[in-house]
């Protein structure tokens, strides 16, 4: 169904998706239902029909971005460019430097918090990214069960040294990273150091 609304903007009726998908109204009727309910489709206008007009419906912002992505060719392709006519030390500099101007962009929500408070605000941004984070059950690391920048993890460790700069200018302390899943681990474990640590 996803498919059928993407390839008409304009919206489909009941009717309409019913006739494509070779499946009933009522069976169309529901499966519209739960995507409006998860925010992914919702109603965008009316069609004249011989009786009363149709409602028509199409994928929200929401349903479109629900698509799969492959923005790791972008960013794989670039970050290799970047390496091959600048060399490895100029591409990092890019990284943290991009890392360092994300941070300005979140900082002033979240500096004034108390450190706990603060924590949990970027566990939340980087759920919201797509990290899928949680406090560890001691409270003091962050957790991504899932690399965003999984594939191009795999071809340099300076995508993660961007993850920790950003961590670290976050949560105001200096944050490493000590699992990684581009070296196999089940997560990225992001640990605050202590105060005079290593």
């Amino acid at each position: 169904m996803h498919e059928l609304l993407a390839a008409k903007p304009e919206g489909l009726a009941l009717d309409e998706l019913a006739a494509r998908l070779g499946v009933t109204r009522t069976a169309v009727r529901q499966q519209v239902a739960s995507l409006e309910r998860d925010g992914l489709v919702a109603p965008n206008g009316l069609r004249p029909s011989g009786r009363r007009p149709s409602r028509t419906y199409g994928l929200t912002e929401l349903g479109r971005e629900s698509f799969p992505r492959r923005y790791d060719l972008l960013s794989l392709s670039m970050l290799q460019a970047l390496r091959k006519s600048q060399g490895d030390e100029a591409a990092e500099a890019v990284l943290l430097a991009m890392a360092d101007d994300l941070a300005e962009r979140w900082l002033a929500a979240i500096a004034g918090l108390e450190p706990e408070a603060r924590k949990a605000a970027v566990v939340e941004k980087l759920s919201e990214l797509g990290y899928h984070a949680r406090l560890t059950a001691d409270g003091g690391s962050i957790e991504a069960i899932n690399c965003v920048y999984h594939r191009v993890a795999k071809e340099t460790r300076a995508v993660c040294r961007f993850d920790e700069r950003l961590l670290s200018r976050l949560l105001g302390t200096e944050v490493r990273l000590t699992s990684c899943m581009a070296e196999g681990q089940r997560s990225c474990v992001f640990a605050q150091r202590a105060e005079g640590g290593r």
